[in-house]
């Protein structure tokens, strides 16, 4: 997660920054105390002081390169993580602020800024990995306090904001991590996959479903290749409710993958969902050819037959409970309609016993040993019930009946 580097030598001297900078407004009370202030380390006084030279002197670009210099050695008197990068931030807007006012400052910005940076990022470094092999919480603190620093000092630099966020995770901070992580994969040309996933599991884990399908889409545009984000996409889709978009991704990986049985799978259940059975049971037979032991894939499956079949009977029920006239077909026409559908509905309800009998198998005891598994277990005799009765199979019904759970709750 964290490469192990060299560290760089760096050193700032920051009496001879501030020395450097001050000649031009020694005259101001106000820088004066602010240099006597910074002198006695009390950098409260001495920012409270350059502001109120900023307020009421001629602002000069030297004031505001001494107000980042103040701001970064407050931060180095300070390890709340929060307020460190925000002292660094802040530092880099007051340097801003003097380019404005005179470009020719841009050089020693640069410089100075590239010296904080290296110092950050070998500072977070080595906290990271002190605190990764002796498992200090407070470590893993400071490396974010670093980390976030150097981020700041170089807003287009991706790295150390990758490990700020790794950083956050380690001591449980999920939400603040999102922030960090979308400030990352926004930076990076080509986000490491890494990055992507961890940000897509969070915007799932924190139902933030629209937020993780749009990065996932970015993602897999970058790593098509990559399954975990194919997946952890879908899985987005699925989440978000919106069913039409999660179709076309389902049925754009199938095109990939097309022996992927886990794709088989959820596009059969979207679609069973979605009450577009015969394309429904094409996706979960399919599925069940690739993994026959995947007693979900073999209840869908005869789901999608049991719902078609009743799809049917409420069109032979339309058809029988329908004026004559309104129906523009002469009343031999209309009973073989009937016929037809009754035979259409008699073969889905005979097709679908035989995956639910393998669903049923699939989560007998002793197996079934966790909460998921024995509802689908007694979801599966459910249907077997429905399925023997309407096909005219009373014994098997029986025999079905403890294992629907309903004896037992007297229903």
């Amino acid at each position: 997660m964290i490469d192990q580097r060299r560290p760089t030598v760096f050193l700032i001297a920051c009496g001879i920054v501030v020395a450097t900078l001050w000649g031009c407004a020694s005259q101001s009370p106000e820088m004066e105390g602010a240099e006597s202030a910074v002198e006695n380390r009390d950098y409260e006084a001495a920012l409270t002081s350059v502001n109120r030279a900023l307020d009421r002197d001629s602002v000069t670009a030297d004031m505001y390169l001494f107000k980042a210099n103040v701001l970064r050695q407050m931060a180095d008197s300070t390890m709340a993580p929060d307020r460190y990068i925000d002292l660094h931030r802040r530092a880099v807007a007051a340097e801003d602020s003097a380019l404005g006012l005179r470009s020719g400052t841009r050089g020693t910005v640069q410089s100075a800024r590239r010296r904080v940076y290296d110092r950050e990022v070998n500072r977070g470094e080595s906290a990271y990995n002190r605190a990764s092999k002796h498992e200090q919480e407070a470590s893993f603190r400071r490396a974010i306090a670093f980390f976030g620093a150097a981020g700041a000092t170089q807003p287009d630099s991706a790295r150390p904001v990758l490990n700020e966020a790794f950083a956050r995770l380690q001591v449980g901070q999920t939400q603040a991590v999102i922030p960090v992580l979308r400030r990352y994969v926004g930076r990076a040309d080509t986000a490491q996959k890494e990055a992507y996933k961890l940000l897509g599991e969070l915007y799932v884990s924190t139902r933030q479903y629209d937020a993780a399908s749009d990065l996932l889409d970015e993602a897999t545009e970058f790593h098509p290749a990559d399954q975990e984000l194919q997946a952890l996409r879908l899985n987005a889709y699925n989440r978000s409710g919106d069913v039409d978009e999660a179709l076309v991704a389902y049925r754009e990986q199938i095109e990939r993958t097309p022996d992927a049985p886990g794709h088989r799978y959820n596009y059969g259940a979207l679609l069973l969902t979605a009450e577009r059975y015969p394309e429904a049971i094409r996706q979960l037979r399919r599925a069940v050819e690739l993994r026959p032991d995947n007693a979900e894939g073999q209840y869908n499956l005869g789901a999608a037959y049991l719902n078609a079949a009743r799809a049917r009977a409420d069109s032979v029920a339309a058809l029988r409970d329908a004026p004559a006239d309104s129906l523009n077909r002469t009343a031999g026409a209309v009973e073989a309609e009937i016929r037809r559908l009754d035979r259409r509905q008699q073969q889905l309800l005979e097709n679908a016993i035989p995956p639910l009998e393998r669903a049923r198998s699939l989560t007998q005891e002793p197996y079934v040993d966790l909460e998921g598994e024995e509802r689908l277990r007694q979801d599966a005799c459910r249907a077997l019930l429905v399925a023997y009765v309407q096909t005219d199979r009373p014994n098997r019904a029986a025999q079905v009946q403890e294992c629907t759970g309903l004896a037992r709750s007297g229903r």
